[in-house]
């Protein structure tokens, strides 16, 4: 059974990264959803980017931040055994081609979830995407033993999360806006 565990998480992962890939971002501007109050990740560092998108002021700790914030409400809408396996000392990333940019990565695991929950976590989360503007693509990568569906939002900057809902487990994960790092030495 390990050896089926180990193998899907290794898949998984291959997965996203072959995703990321291929598929590209769609920047969008952030909190545009009209039907909620602004939440917690919608700090007022987000508040204050240009409504075009473009120039964005946010330094390394917002973009931790706002994007961690993410994670925790996507991890509230199914409550349960939650493992934790963020990277809060963040990495380097491409800022506007220069190199000079700092992003993080996270990833929040849990045991599988029914049928009937994982659909509707998938469906809060898909809301949950729209509501910030964010271009939503959903992806049906089932096999034979593991029925999976892929549910990802890409937001600013490079912003992505991706939720994983399947047989073997449930999964969200992704990476914060690349954002420029003063500390920085390129």
């Amino acid at each position: 059974m390990t050896n089926k565990v180990h193998r899907y998480w290794r898949v998984l992962s291959t997965s996203a990264v072959l995703l990321l890939l291929v598929s590209g971002c769609a920047p969008a501007s952030p909190g545009k959803g009209t039907d909620t109050a602004p939440s917690p990740s919608q700090t007022t560092a987000t508040n204050t980017l240009p409504d075009d998108g473009k120039g964005a002021t946010m330094t390394p700790g917002e973009a931790k931040t706002e994007f961690f914030g993410l994670l925790d409400e996507i991890q509230a809408m199914a409550p349960g055994d939650w493992t934790n396996k963020d990277v809060p000392a963040g990495g380097y990333c491409s800022f506007q081609g220069t190199g000079n940019g700092k992003s993080f990565a996270g990833a929040r695991t849990m045991g599988p979830l029914s049928a009937t929950e994982r659909e509707t976590l998938r469906q809060k989360v898909e809301h949950f995407y729209e509501s910030r503007g964010y271009s939503v693509k959903v992806f049906d990568q089932s096999t034979t033993t593991n029925k999976l569906i892929m549910t990802n939002g890409f937001g600013p900057d490079g912003l992505v999360i991706q939720l994983y809902t399947g047989d073997l487990g449930t999964v969200v994960d992704g990476n914060s806006r690349c954002v420029p790092d003063p500390q920085s030495q390129g």
